[in-house]
């Protein structure tokens, strides 16, 4: 299984690399063959730390931690209220929401989100992306789409962008490890498992950056959110 994750990551690192997005929704669309879907969020979650890691300290210079820690302090409190809750819910309905949740993912990137304008938004509008946002993360380990408009709209430069936002999902993201160690949908069987995910998606983001000029960015796009989607409609299937 250690080998198939690392495969499954290193897929997820190439995404990553080319377009600068997409590894969580790869690894959330494959994981859930290996595991329920709590531990598949976290084992996605854990891997990708690793990534945000290594592209927060290439941005370091230009990370804005006043408009990180406030956001943070919402967004780990609504996660560890739905963390807690993942496993309790029924494991087969909750393989239809994330059906769901993974066509509408792949309806918003494909149709909705290049007409979305990094327009200032309402305190109201910023919590209820924050939360829902949160939830996802929590019960399906995504929580990119709606913070990526909140911090398009924070944020002025690509690199100050870049910088804060993955910064915020590092600490999120070990945060809500911690989280689903102690309420044990994380245990050291999967350190393994973690470790091979690590290492692939590692060495996939650096393939993704040397082969960024031979591929089709936006047609790769488009294919991985196709294919998110199709993935959705069967996990929607009796």
């Amino acid at each position: 299984m250690e080998i198939s994750i690392g495969l499954i990551a290193v897929l997820a690192g190439i995404v990553q690399g080319v377009t600068g997005f997409g590894s969580g929704p790869i690894l959330m669309m494959l994981l859930p063959v290996f595991f329920a879907l709590p531990q598949a969020a976290g084992v996605s979650i854990s891997i990708s730390v690793f990534l945000n890691l290594s592209i927060a300290n290439t941005y370091k210079k230009y990370i804005k931690f006043k408009k990180i820690l406030p956001v943070c302090v919402i967004y780990i409190f609504i996660c560890s209220i739905g963390i807690q809750y993942s496993t309790m819910v029924d494991q087969a309905l909750m393989k239809k929401v994330f059906g769901i949740f993974l066509v509408l993912l792949s309806i918003y990137n494909l149709f909705i989100a290049k007409h979305t304008k990094a327009d200032k938004l309402s305190l109201l509008t910023s919590f209820v992306f924050i939360v829902i946002s949160a939830l996802c993360d929590a019960f399906f380990g995504i929580g990119g789409p709606l913070m990526v408009i909140y911090f398009m709209t924070q944020t002025k430069a690509k690199e100050e962008y870049l910088g804060t936002i993955t910064t915020f999902f590092l600490i999120n993201g070990v945060f809500n490890t911690i989280l689903r160690v102690i309420n044990g949908i994380l245990v050291m069987e999967y350190v393994p498992v973690i470790a091979c995910g690590v290492l692939g998606i590692v060495s996939g983001a650096f393939i993704g950056k040397k082969i960024v000029n031979l591929l089709n960015g936006e047609m790769l796009k488009k294919v991985v959110y196709v294919t998110i989607g199709l993935s959705g409609l069967l996990n929607l299937l009796p």
